[in-house]
């Protein structure tokens, strides 16, 4: 299915959250301006290539939360309790009528996640994506291992790139129109 094959390239361009161009489009305006375009490709299933979109996210830079402290033994009051604190909070949540994107920025967690990705970082990438779609592969080449070290950690995405274009030399064969199978995913 093309749900198993986007959550397998997932993977393969190591990102934790990646989506295809038709969720992309569900999405507002202003929260598909937060996601990254990072391929298209052809996949089984599905006669149209997709845009395959990730939303960059840099989950281990949030702190964990101490549990050295024992957890209490929950009697029924307290589960009962527990349950309405839950609920409350759920209900809160669903009346909030802001935009989700409004949501999304105002969070705090979300903005620590995604501080490493700022403007030079998207603008990089995306100048590379765009020289390596157009069949410019040594130019993307300059620009994604470029990317692919500004982060704390290797951007996955920038990497499955540079593996997919060095499998060709760099050099985009004849057939190249900025798609290319998902199958071989695999190996980037």
């Amino acid at each position: 299915s093309i749900s198993a094959s986007v959550e397998q390239a997932a993977r393969s361009y190591e990102v934790c959250l990646m989506v295809s161009e038709a969720v992309k489009q569900l999405c507002s305006i202003d929260m598909a301006l937060k996601l990254r375009l990072i391929d298209k490709v052809r996949i089984r299933g599905s006669k149209q290539p997709l845009e395959l979109y990730c939303m960059d996210l840099d989950y281990l830079c949030l702190p964990v939360d101490d549990d050295s402290e024992p957890m209490p033994v929950w009697n029924t009051q307290q589960r009962y309790h527990s349950r309405r604190l839950l609920e409350q909070e759920k209900l809160r949540k669903l009346e909030d009528t802001r935009p989700f994107a409004q949501i999304f920025e105002a969070d705090p967690e979300i903005q620590i996640m995604r501080e490493l990705y700022g403007g030079e970082f998207r603008h990089v990438f995306s100048m590379g994506y765009q020289n390596y779609v157009e069949g410019e592969w040594r130019v993307a080449r300059t620009f994604l291992t470029r990317t692919q070290h500004m982060l704390r950690a290797k951007d996955g995405p920038s990497g499955a790139l540079l593996k997919y274009m060095d499998s060709f030399q760099f050099e985009a064969p004849s057939w190249w129109q900025g798609v290319h199978d998902l199958e071989g995913t695999n190996d980037l």
